[in-house]
């Protein structure tokens, strides 16, 4: 399968879902204090749905990747850690979903694969603080309560790219040209 490369409108409307899952970082903050849920489980649907509005949108390989990345360095002034687990859970997600979905015509598919990145975003976070950050504050359990943890992030994601794609096939898919 031949790919297209990113071009300056791909790279504008993946800098876009940046800037809004920046701010929507901020107000779903609100609800990791009030909510006694993982931080994982209440951010997979909102970023599920910014990541497959995204590929619904660029449908390339390597979106993911400059999400994950430019996402990433957005959120270096929290904590460098917190950069290179964003960082590379986005480019570990955009290999897989390259991989498994080949091409990104099937709108189903997109849905499917998009929690993927929230899933790699657990388990990097997961590799990060067992293995670079010693400290209890950080500490995940175990990798048993990794796997709970990444399952449950994949279904709570699911809701949210679902929700996406109806949105994009009832409202924006038809209004957005190619």
């Amino acid at each position: 399968m031949k790919y297209k490369m990113l071009n300056v409108r791909d790279i504008a409307t993946i800098a876009m879902c940046i800037a809004i899952a920046v701010v929507l970082g901020k107000a779903v903050g609100i609800f990791h204090k009030i909510l006694p849920f993982s931080r994982g489980i209440i951010n997979a649907p909102f970023f599920s749905f910014i990541i497959a509005m995204m590929l619904y949108k660029v449908r390339k390989p390597g979106a993911v990747s400059l999400f994950g990345i430019g996402y990433g360095f957005m959120m270096a002034r929290m904590s460098m850690f917190g950069t290179i687990s964003i960082a590379v859970g986005g480019i570990a997600a955009d290999i897989i979903i390259s991989i498994i979905l080949r091409d990104f015509t099937s709108d189903m598919k997109i849905a499917i694969f998009s929690p993927i990145y929230s899933v790699c975003g657990i388990i990097s976070t997961f590799i990060m603080t067992t293995f670079f950050i010693k400290s209890s504050l950080y500490s995940f359990g175990g990798t048993i309560v990794m796997v709970l943890s990444a399952a449950s992030v994949y279904v709570a994601g699911a809701i949210g790219a679902f929700l996406a794609m109806k949105l994009y096939r009832t409202r924006i898919g038809k209004c957005l040209p190619n």
